[in-house]
């Protein structure tokens, strides 16, 4: 018979297994949002200057925006060519 500690050390195993769960979850989503948000930001100069708008409003990590330099620079490089086609 299991004492009281084990069964409260199994029920921790589980909180914990379904809090992992709940964030890969999560994590998938916003990648796929993500992901979306990336491709119609490239397809529409409109979208790439909010997506912008938005990067430069929210986040100010010197790390995160490293990490998106490219990203950056290509939705630049979209917004200005709608932007010279007149869109």
């Amino acid at each position: 018979m299991p004492t009281i500690e084990q069964k409260i050390a199994r029920k921790q195993d589980e909180l914990n297994r379904l809090k992992t769960r709940q964030r890969k979850l999560e994590t998938g989503q916003k990648v796929i949002i993500g992901g979306m948000m990336l491709s119609l930001a490239k397809d529409d100069p409109q979208i790439a200057e909010q997506l912008l708008k938005w990067i430069d409003g929210n986040i100010t990590r010197k790390t995160d925006l490293d990490r998106l330099e490219d990203v950056i620079t290509e939705l630049r490089s979209s917004f200005e060519k709608g932007f010279s086609r007149g869109l």
